[in-house]
């Protein structure tokens, strides 16, 4: 700073006056002393004024990902029994008779109810994915307002149907809906994938 420089200069002819004329020492003492002061005022005033620097290495904060503990689980199955996953076709698993369970609020989905049904005649299935999609029909026009994609645990014997239930996953503030029906509903389900346990398989015929 240009001030700052003036300063330094002004203590420096104080003190070669104090040096040279020892009549107007004490004078010039005095005069340094405030000069000083002054200078160490100004750089104390300029670092507030600073804003804060990071080093050049320094990586700005990361945010850190949410647990997804439902792919975990999945990850966690597969790994303990890698044919789980084949042992039932996908073809061999629907849905039918899915319905809609309203929310707290007017024109919401909270739920989304169906029946499952296992054509497999050997095993029984012990998890299944699905991809939902929820349509907002008005006048005979039907368009997509929410979809949805997961994995859910169940239990369905071979040749055999379970009724089922997946909630509508908030994404935010339980308090506001996801989304809503201004019309009629129309929720599509898809099987996405099925696992079945070796052990769940149907006893043999007599």
């Amino acid at each position: 700073m240009k001030i700052e420089v003036m300063l330094w200069m002004v203590v420096l002819i104080l003190m070669a006056l104090a040096f040279f004329f020892p009549k107007t020492r004490s004078f010039s003492i005095s005069a340094i002393a405030v000069a000083i002061v002054v200078i160490v005022a100004i750089i104390v005033i300029a670092k507030r004024g600073e804003p804060v620097k990071y080093g050049a290495t320094a990586e700005p904060p990361v945010a850190q990902k949410p647990v997804d503990f439902e792919q975990f689980h999945i990850e966690k199955l597969d790994k303990a029994d890698p044919a789980a996953k084949s042992r039932i076709r996908l073809e061999e698993i629907r849905f039918d008779q899915v319905r809609v369970e309203t929310g707290a609020e007017r024109g919401s989905v909270g739920m989304i109810v169906a029946r499952l049904y296992n054509d497999s005649p050997t095993y029984t299935l012990t998890d299944y994915g699905y991809y939902l999609v929820a349509q907002d029909c008005i006048r005979e026009v039907c368009t997509t307002v929410f979809d949805q994609r997961g994995v859910s645990s169940v239990s369905v014997p071979p040749r055999q149907a379970r009724d089922v239930r997946i909630s509508i996953r908030d994404g935010g503030r339980r308090d506001v809906p996801r989304f809503k029906i201004l019309g009629t509903p129309n929720v599509l389900l898809t099987p996405t994938a099925t696992r079945a346990d070796a052990a769940g398989s149907a006893p043999a015929a007599d």
